[in-house]
């Protein structure tokens, strides 16, 4: 006959294995909680920036050139008629951006001021015409036989006899007296593209 000590010790040495039962049969008899798959993500799409405004489209045979400088702004009239692709080219030009903040120098003191780029080697076909060197003509650089420049232009200062041929696609309408101030190293500012009126 066990004794009543004994029957204690008994009972603690397995009372912990029956808690551990008594857990597992309580767990086993939860009902199970139904768990959803996780939602699908978003990834991010690798073209995070806002969509850019496509410049309008701008009409050449009514466009005229606006060039800010320090010293003021001047307008050109441009001569798409005369000089379709050296317009188009131009025109792309100044709306990229190409001619802001670009200075202006001169081989020819007195007589031009040119602009762009005097080290550039992109060239495009001469478009010969017969418009004058008047004070204000705005004309492509170039070989004055074949080619012009892609991106360096001269403004005439004074009424001139060029040697050779070269691409005139505009004239200085407003502004001459901001012309005659202009000196090298004066930097333009923006050239713009609107449409007349």
């Amino acid at each position: 006959m066990l004794s009543l000590s004994s029957n204690r010790m008994c009972t603690s040495r397995f009372a912990p294995a029956i808690l551990v039962t008594m857990c597992v049969v309580f767990l086993a008899s939860c009902p199970e909680e139904k768990k959803e798959p996780p939602a699908p993500k978003a990834r991010p799409t690798i073209s995070a920036q806002p969509a850019q405004k496509k410049a309008p489209q701008i009409d050449i045979h009514n466009a005229i050139a606006v060039i800010e400088t320090a010293k003021g702004m001047m307008e050109v009239e441009l001569y798409s008629n005369d000089a379709t692709q050296t317009v188009q080219n131009f025109v792309k030009n100044a709306r990229l951006g190409y001619y802001n903040g670009r200075s202006f120098h001169t081989d020819n003191p007195g007589e031009t001021i040119q602009a762009g780029s005097p080290l550039v080697a992109d060239t495009m076909p001469l478009e010969k015409n017969d418009r004058g060197h008047v004070k204000g003509i705005i004309a492509m650089a170039g070989d004055g036989v074949s080619e012009s420049h892609a991106s360096e232009f001269y403004i005439c200062l004074t009424e001139l006899e060029p040697v050779g041929d070269y691409a005139v696609f505009g004239k200085v309408v407003k502004g001459l007296d901001v012309l005659d101030k202009i000196e090298p190293g004066d930097k333009i500012t923006t050239i713009s593209i609107r449409e007349k009126g």
